[in-house]
């Protein structure tokens, strides 16, 4: 896993103060260039070395979207991983559970700076600027944050933001709560989000280009109604940025 300077020195930094434990396993790490243990790390590799089945890209370097992100004007997700729900003892897996109990910021700054070589390349060759711009994330229900303590999409969505030099705001407004989307079908997905949304200011957006950011995206069905929000008010153009995809139809 390819590391940068700042983080680098981050990762030593905790590592020396806290003894860090593996961000997946919990095990003591043996080195600080990484939240990960050897272990953790060689079958996190595994993970975004899968191919997908559309472009023939590892899924670290795969920017293909879903269907049901690209009808509603999503043509790219950036992802560091596909992920496999039903591998529960997976590094991947134990990550996203600890990111949604814990609000590690250096962990969501990890991705951060690893997803951001494929996101700075759409966007110079988008023309997506700090002045053109915003960051925004799929907020949770107040439910949801007042049970965890935090929203890990807003948390992950700020990382991407101080890695690029973009804004970040909140513009979007949960109205309802829904089903959990893990237990229905693709069509009651769909349906579960209709009307899930609403931008609390339509200025902000009006003209700008969105990056998208969640730290799990599945089928599509959450991030594509949100950007259909987002259309809806003005924005311009959406591309979305998570850590994992698990969309079963890439596995």
């Amino acid at each position: 896993m390819k590391m940068y300077p700042i983080t680098r020195a981050k990762l030593w930094l905790r590592a020396l103060i806290s003894g860090e434990k593996c961000i997946a396993c919990g095990e003591m790490k043996t080195k600080g260039e990484s939240l990960l243990c050897s272990e953790c790390e060689d079958d996190l590799k595994r993970s975004h070395l899968l191919i997908c089945p559309d472009c023939g890209a590892y899924a670290r370097d795969c920017l293909c979207s879903t269907q049901i992100m690209r009808e509603a004007g999503l043509d790219v997700l950036i992802k560091y991983a596909f992920y496999d729900a039903s591998d529960k003892d997976a590094a991947l897996n134990r990550i996203i559970r600890r990111l949604k109990r814990i609000p590690d910021r250096l962990a969501f700054a990890y991705f951060a700076a690893i997803l951001s070589r494929h996101l700075s390349v759409v966007c110079n060759s988008r023309g997506y600027t700090k002045d053109n711009t915003l960051v925004v994330h799929i907020p949770r229900s107040r439910k949801t944050i007042a049970r965890d303590g935090h929203d890990q999409a807003e948390l992950f969505a700020a990382a991407v933001a101080k890695r690029m030099s973009f804004p970040h705001r909140a513009v979007i407004k949960r109205l309802k709560h829904g089903k959990a989307q893990k237990y229905l079908h693709i069509d009651e997905r769909i349906e579960n989000v209709k009307g899930m949304f609403c931008i609390k200011n339509a200025e902000s957006v009006k003209g700008k280009n969105i990056i998208l950011a969640d730290d799990l995206v599945t089928t599509g069905a959450t991030v594509s109604e949100a950007a259909r929000t987002l259309f809806d008010a003005g924005a311009s153009a959406v591309v979305c940025i998570c850590i994992a995809n698990s969309d079963k139809l890439r596995k």
